[in-house]
Parts: C-alpha cells; structure tokens; sequence
C-alpha cells in the first residue's frame, strides 16, 4: 500500500509522551546514587515516593495500549 501519511500526526503524539516519560524517568535515574545518599531519612522517603510515582507512570503508560489493543481484539473475535 502506499503510504499517505495521514496517521503520522498520531503516531509523533505517541512518540512524544513516550519520550517524555522515559525522559523523565531517565532524570530521576541519572543523578540517583549521589542524591540518594546525601538526603536524610524524612527526605529519602520523599524521593522514594516520587522516584515510585514516577516507575508507575511509565509502567502504566505501556499498559493502557496494551489493555486497550488485548480489549479490542477479544472483542473483534466476538463478533
């Protein structure tokens, strides 16, 4: 088939979050071994709950797609 481009402007939207997301955990990550000791009990809690929220994020954002597309094709054998 030929291609004509017209899914292009959705799949950069997808491409975009996902390079902001494993952005952004990629900043958490990077400086994590001389932060992570320089903090003190209270604020490592802290950085442990972002550091978590921020995993869950990524994790989450691969398994909507996922869902979704298992949903869609259980449902497409349905019918």
């Amino acid at each position: 088939m030929i291609d004509t481009g017209k899914d292009r402007p959705g799949r950069l939207a997808g491409l975009a979050a996902r390079a902001f997301v494993l952005a952004s955990v990629a900043a958490v990550i990077l400086p994590m071994p001389q932060y992570a000791r320089s903090l003190g009990d209270d604020q490592w809690i802290v950085w442990a709950v972002r550091l978590s929220w921020v995993m869950l994020l990524s994790v989450g954002m691969a398994a909507v797609p996922l869902l979704i597309g298992f949903l869609a094709r259980r449902r497409k054998r349905k019918s």
